[in-house]
């Protein structure tokens, strides 16, 4: 590895050192347009009166970052990091009282430039550090992130109005500050790893991630603070080495302090690592644009979950659609709760189509994905394939078996399509809801034109909170474009961080929350008034109804689709003929007496 590349003077270990050896990269990364491009960088901000201290800015982030040197500790350099949010953006609701009221200073942002000298603001919007070590002789190179999934502190005996004696702001025992801070440092980590990449022409040789158990604050009305465990204030460590020879002796110290445990490697974090733009090992730097023959060797893989009725068919559809417009060949492997499959049907591009309909491939089906893929590579040689999972499928239980597939297909992303309309009315009901979103790399709000603007933020906030690090993109019928889902897997490391807070050792499957399906062949047509009645009288323990019927004096066919109260018919074209059947789907079907439609 070639440190004079980042810092061409001599380097001794020193606090001035690092603090130049930051400098040095900063200004360095400031004039390269491919890494801005690659990792959102704006641009950054020098005040080196009275402390050196440096502000930066990030696309899809209205505040300011900051980053200031704070000590050297067992032969490391320490550097703070920082985030001043603005005082406009829906983040500052989830920093303290204290913060809030500071971020509305008038003068709040000429601060912030030199926030280092600045006793108010350099204790408070601390999001994590960065520890340093720098061994010239071996050329080699540590880093070691520290941060926490939420800092989460609490008011023991509420917060009241300083404007209105009466006016309780936070009630007693309630949350007075509940940042994500590792959503935060992933920007900086993600922009700092491949300044440092693309500057020495050398990836990591070293990537493991450790976690452990974190205290929270609760302060009282004197403002005496005590800690106490909780559960969503998890430590993480994340530490990278470059060079040769670099190994956990360096780390061993600090996780063996906080009595942290190795997160072990699953196959989405190996996919973070293939994606992540800091990591390749080829020295030529040709990960920035790879050889068509490269990007052909194997397809990417692109997983589609979301609950009953959320959007996935119309998702698929679109894909393929502007896929297709670009002479690109996509593969779709679709699996059904039930013994039917009826979403393919449905899709009427040139595409290539293996069903697994025999239970949910998240559970019952393990080795039946492997042979999915081998029989649709057998047909044809897709650019991309699509696994579109049944609706009540929990993406956590796939990991293992998406690891066994690394060798014929490139991971890209879970995709998690969300009904917005009755999401907060799901995560009440079923956990696997909730799983569905915690393991997102991309969220796709959908049936946004359905919801009101109030709605619209109710939901963005309850997606946030479950999922820290996870795009979330507004649709109107999955009307999205391949290349936005790229770019925003592109724009961050978010891929890692669902994985990461995953805290349970029981993975949910739907069975967790007694959901099954029940198919119901339907041997002649409807009448079609008494069988729209018949679905607005179905009982709320069904929660979706999907099939193929036919209507008495009517030539076509129609699709039904029913989801929690809200139906439509769509009709087919004449000389497309199926078998007719409905498949009911929801909770403890077993217990509950299905009358006929007719």
């Amino acid at each position: 590895m070639n440190i004079q590349a980042l810092y061409p003077a001599t380097f001794d270990g020193t606090a001035e050192n690092y603090t130049a050896f930051m400098r040095s990269i900063l200004i360095k990364g400031s004039y390269d347009s491919v890494l801005k491009k690659m990792t959102g960088y704006k641009g950054m901000y020098v005040c080196q009166h009275p402390k050196e201290c440096w502000t930066l800015k990030f696309d899809q982030f209205e505040g300011i970052f900051g980053v200031v040197f704070s000590e050297i500790y067992d032969g490391f350099g320490t550097f703070a990091l920082y985030y001043f949010p603005s005082p406009n953006e829906n983040l500052i609701e989830r920093f303290s009282v204290l913060e809030g009221l500071l971020a509305q200073e008038e003068n709040f942002i000429d601060k912030v430039r030199s926030f280092a000298s600045d006793s108010e603001l350099s204790t408070q919007f601390y999001i994590g550090s960065l520890r340093l070590h720098v061994n010239i002789e071996s050329q080699t190179m540590f880093l070691c992130y520290e941060t926490c999934l939420r800092q989460r502190v609490y008011a023991k005996e509420g917060v009241f109005s300083p404007w209105k004696k009466d006016e309780c702001i936070i009630e007693a025992g309630g949350l007075d500050k509940d940042l994500p801070s590792f959503r935060l440092v992933l920007p900086f980590m993600n922009f700092f790893n491949t300044a440092i990449t693309r500057l020495t022409c050398n990836a990591p040789s070293y990537f493991q991630l450790f976690k452990a158990r974190d205290y929270t604050v609760a302060y009282n009305a004197q403002g005496r603070c005590e800690k106490m465990l909780d559960s969503p204030a998890t430590k993480l460590f994340i530490a990278l080495g470059y060079g040769d020879g670099v190994s956990d002796a360096l780390i061993k110290p600090i996780v063996e302090k906080a009595e942290a445990q190795v997160i072990l490697a699953h196959m989405s974090l190996n996919s973070f690592l293939q994606k992540a733009p800091w990591y390749d090992q080829n020295e030529s730097m040709a990960f920035l644009k790879p050889s068509i023959s490269q990007r052909k060797i194997k397809p990417t893989l692109v997983v589609v979950t979301g609950f009953l009725g959320s959007g996935k068919t119309n998702f698929l559809q679109n894909y393929i659609e502007y896929e297709t417009e670009k002479n690109h060949f996509i593969g779709i492997i679709q699996n059904e709760i039930g013994k039917t499959g009826l979403d393919g049907k449905l899709v009427d591009y040139d595409y290539s189509l293996v069903e697994i309909d025999e239970g949910c491939v998240c559970c019952s089906l393990s080795g039946q994905l492997r042979m999915g893929v081998n029989t649709l590579m057998k047909k044809t040689t897709p650019d991309t394939i699509l696994l579109e999972t049944t609706g009540v499928a929990n993406p956590f239980n796939l990991l293992s078996e998406l690891h066994e597939l690394e060798d014929l297909v490139d991971l890209e992303a879970i995709v998690t399509v969300v009904d917005g309309t009755n999401a907060l009315f799901l995560a009440k009901e079923y956990r696997i809801f909730i799983d569905q979103i915690r393991s997102a790399d991309i969220i796709l709000l959908n049936k946004t034109d359905l919801m009101s603007a109030t709605e619209i933020e109710k939901v963005e906030q309850f997606l946030y909170e479950n999922n820290r690090c996870a795009k979330v993109i507004q649709t109107v019928q999955c009307d999205i474009h391949p290349n936005a889902l790229r770019l925003s897997l592109n724009a961050s490391t978010a891929q890692i961080a669902s994985l990461i807070a995953e805290e349970d050792e029981v993975k949910y499957t739907h069975t967790h929350d007694h959901l099954s399906s029940i198919k119901v062949a339907l041997p002649k047509a409807l009448n079609k008034e008494q069988f729209e009645i018949y679905l607005d009288t179905l009982p709320q323990n069904i929660y979706r109804l999907k099939g193929i019927v036919g209507f008495e004096n009517e030539l076509s066919q129609y699709v039904v689709q029913y989801v929690r109260g809200h139906y439509e018919f769509v009709e087919q074209q004449r000389e497309q003929r199926h078998e007719t059947f409905l498949v009911y789907i929801g909770k403890d079907l077993d217990k509950c007496y299905l009358s006929s439609p007719y």
